[in-house]
Order: C-alpha cells, then sequence, then structure tokens
C-alpha cells in the first residue's frame, strides 16, 4: 500500500477500510491490519476517531522536518563511511549508479527510486552503524511519497544521477567537504521541488 501511496493511487484523507483491502488481495484481515500498523509506524497513515484509518496529508512544514533530518543522518552516515569504506564498496555503488544511468535513459522512475534506495542504504551499510540505518530506514519509509513525487518532475532523475556521482566520488577520496556539499544539494533541490507541490 504504501507504493499506491507514493504513486497517489490512494490521496491524501482517502480511508483505507481494512474489510476491503482483504476482500480486493484476497486475504484475511489479519494481514491487513498487520500492514496498516507498519504505515500507521511509518506516518504514511493515521487514525482518526470515529473514520478509521486514513492516507496522512502531509503540510510544507512537516515535509521540511521529516527532510532535514534524514539529511542529517546521511552526513553523518558519509563521515563514518569515510572512515570504513574500501575499494570493494566503491566497486558497488559504482554499479548502482551504471544501473541508474540506464533507468534515466529510460525514464523509469520506479526502478531508478529502488536504486536510489540502494545507493543510499549501501553508504550506511559502509558506515557501519546498526541504529543509524534503522533510523533512516524508518524515515525513509515515512519520506517514500514525496521521493516518488519529486523524482517525477523535471530533469530530477538526472539531478539525482549527479548528486550520487559526487558523493561517490568524495567518498572515494575521503573528501568530507565534497561529500556534504552533495548532500547538500540533493536536499535543497529536493525541498524545492516539493514546496511546489506542498506550499501549505
Amino acid at each position: 500500500m504504501s507504493n499506491r501511496i507514493g504513486k497517489r493511487i490512494l490521496n491524501p484523507g482517502e480511508r483505507l477500510v481494512e474489510s476491503a483491502i482483504a476482500e480486493e488481495f484476497n486475504t484475511s484481515h489479519s494481514p491487513v491490519r498487520e500492514a496498516l500498523l507498519m504505515l500507521e509506524r511509518d506516518r504514511l497513515v493515521q487514525r482518526i476517531p470515529y473514520q478509521g484509518v486514513v492516507v496522512r496529508r502531509f503540510s510544507k512544514s512537516d515535509i521540511h522536518e521529516l527532510y532535514d533530518v534524514i539529511y542529517r543522518l546521511e552526513e553523518i552516515a558519509m563521515e563514518k563511511a569515510m572512515v570504513n569504506v574500501t575499494a570493494e564498496a566503491i566497486a558497488n555503488l559504482e554499479n548502482v549508479i551504471q544501473a541508474q544511468e540506464q533507468a534515466v535513459e529510460e525514464k523509469n522512475i520506479e526502478v531508478y527510486y529502488d536504486l536510489n534506495e540502494k545507493f543510499h542504504s549501501f553508504i550506511f551499510l559502509i558506515a557501519s552503524n546498526k541504529v543509524l540505518s534503522e533510523m533512516y530506514s524508518s524515515l525513509r519509509r515515512s519520506a517514500r511519497p514525496f521521493r516518488m513525487i519529486s523524482m517525477a518532475q523535471g530533469d530530477n532523475l538526472q539531478s539525482s544521477l549527479a548528486e550520487h556521482k559526487k558523493q561517490a566520488k568524495a567518498l572515494m577520496e575521503k573528501d568530507m567537504t565534497s561529500g556534504k556539499r552533495a548532500i547538500h544539494e540533493q536536499e535543497i533541490r529536493s525541498i524545492a521541488s516539493l514546496d511546489i507541490l506542498f506550499p501549505e
């Protein structure tokens, strides 16, 4: 269901009826209930008295606060990864970037999104801090709808790819200043894209 929220098939404020979802997916109520609880933990849905579970509405302020924490965690991960990085780790990042180049060429947003998650996950893996990775993963799930929307705008796929190349280069050269600059560029661009869609 998080994919549907990300693609705006399920819109903010839309009610999610457990029985209807169970019928659609031909399953019992138990897994649906668990899925809704997971979405609630990821802050993608909320329970409203007398309405039930609805897709959460995010304000501009909500998104700015969420992204502020996400990118600060990325900076911490970049700093820690520079201590642990190996030639093999760089090769893994470069393989992801090559696959991203193909996705950009094909303008395949869904494939690029998955590779984007893989790219950042690799950096956190290199950073080797489980608490940091868990915090980041939780927030990334909360940000999924906004990231997918943002990637569909303008030249954001190409821009994201260029930023990833800068981050990989900074990591390879152990240049923290360049690494943080590339992360900051990505943050500014992402927020600017979302401000258009969430002006209030």
